[in-house]
């Protein structure tokens, strides 16, 4: 087991930050709070979780020159990039907050007085892979979180400062503490995380080696 994540700057070798690993105890306290959190959120009216989008959006802009550059000393994207990166991670946020309430609503079926309600499952364990840092996470996170849902980030150890300021992004808006966290840990932690009850789904991008043995975890 390795006690850190580490975060260099590909185009010199520089170590930006050292991220210590999280225990078994704090990803359990974790699972906790974004538990407690569903709870809460999964009761909370719409108007309130478009809210929480549109401060999203706003944060994303106003703290995009922060953003941008985290994403390009991480990962070595180019500014303008990550730039284009964080504003379309915004345009997103604002996309769901008018459209998404209008996806969620019971949908007819061909069966007569028969409807299709979509109902939030619970907390959400998301691996994710670090070449697009924001993007990738929040083009599932935001509507998995409109539709009621908590959401517990596994983020690529190489960017875990992106990881640490989408945290901050969603504890600046009204979404309950909780509901949105990120945890840092190793392959041992992600598989305790899968078999835990309080995780309702797993969604992963990454390598073939990866996704078999989530898929394998998830699918026991």
């Amino acid at each position: 087991m390795t006690d850190y994540a580490v975060s260099k700057n590909p185009a010199n070798g520089e170590i930006l930050a050292r991220y210590p690993m999280q225990s078994l105890t704090e990803l359990e306290n974790t699972l906790d709070a974004s538990a407690a959190a569903f709870k809460q959120w999964r009761e909370t009216d719409m108007a309130s979780r478009v809210k929480v989008l549109r401060q999203l959006a706003e944060q994303l802009r106003q703290r995009e020159p922060e953003l941008s550059r985290t994403i390009t000393l991480e990962m070595g994207k180019p500014l303008a990039q990550a730039r284009a990166e964080i504003l379309k991670c915004a345009s997103l946020s604002d996309w769901y907050a008018e459209h998404g309430p209008a996806m969620l609503e019971d949908q007819p079926t061909q069966v007569p007085d028969a409807w299709q309600r979509f109902k939030p499952v619970g907390t959400i364990l998301a691996v994710m892979p670090w070449n697009f840092p924001f993007w990738q996470v929040l083009r599932g996170a935001v509507g998995m979180l409109l539709a009621g849902n908590t959401y517990v980030l596994k983020h690529a150890p190489n960017v875990m400062g992106c990881a640490t300021l989408m945290a901050e992004l969603f504890d600046a808006t009204d979404l309950p503490k909780g509901a949105f966290a990120s945890v840092n840990v190793d392959n041992d932690g992600v598989s305790a995380a899968i078999k835990d009850p309080r995780i309702a789904a797993v969604a992963v991008t990454g390598s073939v080696r990866a996704g078999s043995a989530i898929a394998a975890q998830a699918g026991a």
